[in-house]
């Protein structure tokens, strides 16, 4: 799906002994003038690394990612892992995904919100906001109201085509919420899951409208789905320790679970990982946050595909 939708090119490291396979290592090739070269896994993702079988599998896939990150002369090789896998790697904590454990029935869930959670789900409800969901279909409102946001925010965007070719190509387990006023969408969010966890990967509301808490019926609406259908975790995503994001998770009873973003880089001493919140990029955003949101939605999709 990355292949298709950016063009960059992916590895599987395999590591195997006697033809059994006790480890693979997704990875994903990013070239760009603007950013350098990088190997990551898995970009475009919250969550990467080493899939592993057999524990002894681990040393050998680092080794090999270390030297395809060397062959292909790249800025660093990242790891976006679930645990801290080398002493040999910069390691970043600040970043959690929030997970909130689901019940079978989405009433009893309701119940161990605060009451400040289910006042806002009232609310909204009150308020005249509804919410549907669906597939490819709801593609394009997710899309005008998620861009428009992301050029508030100064963001580049995704191409349209990324969420298009997700739903093409995991028809049972990517999914589309919206929360609408009228004919207007006001939230939206795309979802996806596996076993038992859905993760909410994109979400925005329309600000004009969020006095009327449009960001928790969206979330409660997607809950009361997956609920129904047997998932057991639901992933807020990604967020810094402290943010206003973070405590808005957390007020839902959702618990942390840290991230290990883990580095190697041929010139150590000199390493800095690329990130949009860096304080280099501070007057790009600035410039970005002033353009119009047209010049946004055509111009993001180039520069996205090279943040990974």
């Amino acid at each position: 799906m990355i292949a298709r939708t950016f063009g960059h090119t992916c590895f599987h490291v395999v590591a195997q002994e006697n033809e059994e396979i006790g480890g693979v290592l997704p990875l994903v090739l990013l070239r760009s003038r603007l950013f350098g070269t990088r190997l990551i896994s898995q970009a475009f993702s919250n969550y990467g690394g080493p899939l592993l079988r057999d524990a002894t599998a681990l040393g050998p896939l680092l080794v090999r990612a270390i030297q395809l990150a060397a062959q292909f002369q790249c800025r660093y090789l990242e790891l976006r892992a679930a645990a801290s896998l080398s002493r040999e790697f910069h390691l970043h904590c600040d970043k959690v995904c929030m997970h909130l454990p689901l019940a079978g029935d989405p009433e009893e869930l309701q119940r161990q919100f605060k009451p400040e959670i289910r006042n806002r789900i009232r609310k909204a409800e009150k308020s005249g906001l509804t919410a549907i969901d669906g597939g490819e279909e709801l593609v394009d409102d997710f899309y005008r109201t998620w861009t428009l946001r992301m050029q508030q925010l100064g963001t580049p965007c995704y191409p349209r085509q990324l969420f298009t070719n997700l739903l093409r190509s995991f028809p049972e387990y990517a999914r589309v919420f919206l929360v609408k006023h009228g004919r207007a969408t006001v939230g939206a969010g795309f979802f996806y899951h596996f076993n038992d966890l859905v993760q909410c990967r994109w979400a925005a509301t329309d600000v004009a409208f969020n006095h009327l808490s449009p960001n928790t019926l969206l979330y409660w609406s997607a809950m009361k789905h997956y609920c129904q259908a047997g998932v057991r975790r639901f992933d807020f995503g990604r967020s810094t320790i402290g943010s206003s994001q973070y405590e808005f998770k957390r007020r839902w009873g959702a618990e942390a679970v840290q991230l290990y973003y883990q580095f190697w880089s041929p010139a150590p001493q000199t390493f800095e990982m690329v990130s949009p919140d860096s304080p280099r990029y501070r007057r790009q955003v600035a410039v970005w946050k002033r353009l119009p949101v047209s010049i946004t939605r055509f111009a993001g999709p180039y520069l996205s595909r090279s943040l990974g």
